[in-house]
């Protein structure tokens, strides 16, 4: 009987790597009376305070990620399955470029690119009458709603129009000094960038918790985003990364490209294929 369970775990472990749903997927291994899977018992914990880029705030101090019941991870799966088919839209960057998103910041190792749909422009920044300390970006694409079938952010893993999408993120405003409630279960945790500096001239990110005189050097303004939170997800057929489906930093991603084979290491650990720690000094987990 255990021998018979094992098999038909595995069996659903093909079915995923078949592009079968996230939702599916929970219920045969459910059903088989295995435990919830990865995407539901994260297995690493990274504070949401590291990097240079990041703020002071822990807002998760004194808890820790576990696995989630099967009511949560069902739903959770729901949840990354409309997630993933939005992001899916755009398979490369100039599908996204293409329909209008713009590139907000470039290639990081350990993240790729950010693109988004709107967002702050030249222009606003230029604007004499924008509120750089308590920016409402409502009218812009970024507003206080988390919808997790429509992530504000795509990242691709190079700078060229057929460089692929490793994954995707939410930026989310609230007024309470809290992340917003996000997905299912509590292993979602939320980081954010106080103080980010935008260039006036393309309104892409020049820095990060600098000084006015500093960002003013790169013509930039800095602008009060400690209200933004983010959250990064991998749930790509070939770009999970297994400890955290939530982990800020994904170690297949560097070198200006990305490894998107799945049986790759570095979907399954931290220090994987080359990568080491250094990505997590990279811009702080933007």
């Amino acid at each position: 009987m255990r021998r018979s369970r094992g098999l038909l775990l595995g069996a659903a472990m093909v079915l995923l790597l078949s592009s079968c749903t996230y939702k599916e997927m929970a219920s045969v291994i459910k059903a088989n009376g295995g435990p919830v899977p990865w995407w539901c018992h994260p297995t690493e914990e990274i504070p949401v305070t590291a990097g240079p880029a990041a703020g002071s705030v822990d807002w998760y101090a004194g808890t820790h990620k576990g696995p989630l019941s099967w009511s949560q991870c069902l739903t959770l799966s729901d949840q990354l399955d409309a997630a993933k088919a939005y992001a899916l839209q755009w398979p490369t960057r100039g599908d996204a470029e293409a329909d209008g998103f713009r590139e907000a910041t470039g290639y990081v190792s350990g993240m790729g690119t950010h693109h988004i749909q709107g967002g702050i422009t030249p222009a606003m920044l230029n604007d004499p009458n924008f509120d750089k300390d308590n920016p409402i970006l409502d009218s812009v694409g970024l507003d206080d709603v988390f919808d997790p079938a429509h992530p504000e952010v795509l990242q691709f893993d190079g700078s060229g129009p057929s460089a692929k999408l490793v994954g995707f993120d939410y930026y989310v405003r609230t007024s309470t000094g809290l992340p917003p409630a996000g997905f299912a279960g509590n292993n979602d945790w939320w980081h954010h960038h106080p103080k980010i500096c935008f260039r006036k001239s393309d309104a892409k990110m020049a820095g990060f918790n600098t000084t006015d005189a500093a960002c003013a050097n790169q013509n930039g303004i800095n602008v009060n985003m400690s209200n933004y939170y983010m959250l990064h997800v991998w749930v790509l057929d070939d770009m999970t990364f297994r400890p955290d489906v939530y982990a800020g930093m994904m170690p297949c991603i560097f070198g200006g490209t990305a490894i998107h084979d799945p049986d790759d290491t570095c979907h399954n650990t931290r220090a994987g294929s080359g990568m080491g720690t250094s990505m997590d000094h990279d811009m702080g987990g933007f």
